[in-house]
């Protein structure tokens, strides 16, 4: 069962009423917390708001910023417990984000594990994080690589907002178009239709058929945008992670922006094993910890056949050789450092060398779409004003 937000008030020992907003997965869940803590309940009720969900969408933004926070407490010789504390009794206001910081606090306090505490959050770190944090807590270097996952999570943040800011000028042309076809299809186009229809004009074959499809095309966006709409609004709401995998594919298989996101995957293929490699986990357990993580079907499949292959006793080199989504390249400076023992110093060459091709595709998606767009968007408006004026035209040759 998926958790809640339930809002509360409760009285405690003193008689003081007291407030508040837990995360649970049902009602009796947060009423046997309440009286195990001292509270007498009042009112309890489930509150879902758009909070919630901002801090859903944010959440990576959110466990870097904690990341980060706590990794300096940390380095400065403050203990863990006292950490947490320090990070959450100087706020006043109760908020959903606040909320989660002081159930990790509590379960520490009760005994558990970092990596417990926050694997018990909604919405939780992924596999990754959680494996990098538990390595560290094995080490006795969290605070370092809590550091580490701070700047794994900025840097994937970065190329992210890399990738939207390359698709942003060209949904904003295609929204250009969008608008451009309804302002012609609803009072351009009808008014020359009108306008000939009373003059009698014997219409080309073209303008005919620019206002048959003007007369559908108001139709035709409507449906389209409220069947978007409600569809992205359903998976958002009841599967929050599979819309997102879906609509990544479905960009993914365009010519264009398919390499991008092939790339984007093995950047973050090869900089998560090299992570998990130089924490200490084993291969086999970072394989699968770093599939977890993919997003690429191929990607994932390649991944789960490494991991197969690994079990077995066998090297990976032949396997990426042999596959049509990892750079031959790669997988040769990969062969290379199974050779030598330094598998993740060589992953580290690897994810920069990634790194530098998803830039330049970037850079060069960029130079192609907007133009592409832009010829388009002139093209289309070439085509509208030609089926209009050649009744115009061959009306003013009828008036000579």
């Amino acid at each position: 069962m998926s958790k809640q937000r339930f809002v509360w008030k409760a009285v405690d020992e003193n008689g003081i009423i007291q407030h508040g907003v837990w995360v649970g997965k049902e009602l009796s869940e947060v009423q046997t917390r309440l009286r195990n803590e001292g509270y007498f309940p009042v009112g309890i009720r489930t509150s879902w708001d758009w909070q919630s969900v901002a801090f859903q969408a944010r959440a990576k933004m959110q466990w870097s910023h904690f990341a980060r926070r706590l990794a300096t407490l940390l380095e400065a010789g403050i203990p863990l417990l006292q950490a947490l504390e320090m990070m959450t009794f100087h706020e006043e206001k109760l908020t959903l984000q606040l909320e989660q910081w002081k159930s990790v606090k509590e379960r520490v306090e009760a005994g558990s594990d970092l990596s417990e505490a926050l694997s018990l959050l909604h919405p939780s770190p992924n596999s990754f994080v959680l494996s990098i944090i538990k390595a560290g807590e094995y080490t006795g270097t969290l605070g370092k690589v809590l550091s580490e996952v701070a700047d794994e999570l900025d840097l994937e943040h970065v190329y992210q907002k890399k990738i939207k800011a390359a698709l942003a000028y060209p949904m904003l042309l295609f929204f250009a178009v969008v608008v451009v076809l309804y302002v012609l299809s609803v009072w351009v186009l009808p008014m020359y239709e009108k306008l000939f229809r009373s003059m009698g004009a014997d219409l080309p074959f073209l303008t005919r058929v620019i206002f048959a499809c003007g007369r559908k095309i108001p139709v035709v966006l409507w449906s389209g945008m409220g069947l978007i709409t409600s569809g992205l609004l359903v998976l958002r709401l009841t599967k929050p992670n599979l819309w997102k995998m879906r609509l990544e594919r479905s960009l993914g298989r365009l010519p264009l922006l398919g390499k991008v996101y092939r790339l984007r995957d093995l950047v973050q293929f090869s900089r998560i094993l090299e992570r998990l490699l130089s924490a200490g986990i084993p291969l086999l357990e970072a394989l699968r910890l770093t599939a977890g993580t993919l997003r690429s079907p191929e990607m994932l499949e390649l991944t789960n056949q490494l991991v197969l292959s690994v079990r077995q006793g066998k090297r990976m080199a032949p396997l990426l050789r042999a596959s049509r989504v990892f750079p031959k390249e790669g997988a040769e400076m990969i062969a290379v450092a199974e050779e030598a023992g330094q598998l993740d110093r060589m992953l580290h060459f690897v994810t920069q060398m990634f790194r530098r091709e998803l830039e330049d595709q970037l850079d060069r998606l960029m130079r192609m779409i907007e133009p592409a767009l832009i010829l388009v968007l002139a093209g289309l408006i070439g085509l509208v004003a030609s089926g209009v004026m050649l009744p115009i035209f061959d009306l003013s040759s009828h008036l000579e």
